[in-house]
């Protein structure tokens, strides 16, 4: 016997296709296009500012659970481990659960200013600060 016939010929997809009446089928997926959001002309910055605020409102109520969640959590393990656990160490165990919580809520003034940093935000300042500066002048001696 001959060593060329004995091993398994490898057939790719157009010898399937030559035997076979069945052709491989390729989908050609679009991408979705991210929509937009659409806001009346008056109202964009209200949305946006409140989009912002509710975020920053989730992340503190989140910080917050976190925070009573790991306070009673040692507190638990305090008092399961010794007499008057949970008193004994009260301080040490709200101490490191305000540690956990104000970790959480750390980004949140950031985010805020983002939130106030807006364009017409920017320009109305730009105008009350001219308003100021003009008084002030006027009010030099």
């Amino acid at each position: 016997m001959n060593a060329e016939n004995t091993k398994p010929k490898l057939l790719t997809q157009d010898d399937l296709a030559a035997k076979t009446d069945f052709k491989p089928i390729v989908l050609k997926l679009k991408k979705q296009k991210k929509s937009n959001r659409r806001y009346s002309p008056g109202l964009d910055e209200f949305q946006r500012a409140e989009r912002h605020l509710t975020k920053a409102s989730h992340r503190m109520a989140q910080a917050v659970e976190k925070g009573i969640s790991d306070y009673r959590q040692s507190s638990q393990k305090s008092a399961d481990s010794k007499k008057d656990g949970a008193l004994r160490d009260f301080g040490p165990n709200s101490a490191l659960a305000l540690s956990k919580a104000l970790k959480e809520a750390s980004p949140i003034p950031y985010e805020l200013a983002q939130a106030a940093n807006t364009k017409r935000a920017r320009r109305r300042l730009r105008g009350q600060l001219k308003f100021l500066s003009r008084t002030l002048r006027v009010m030099r001696w």
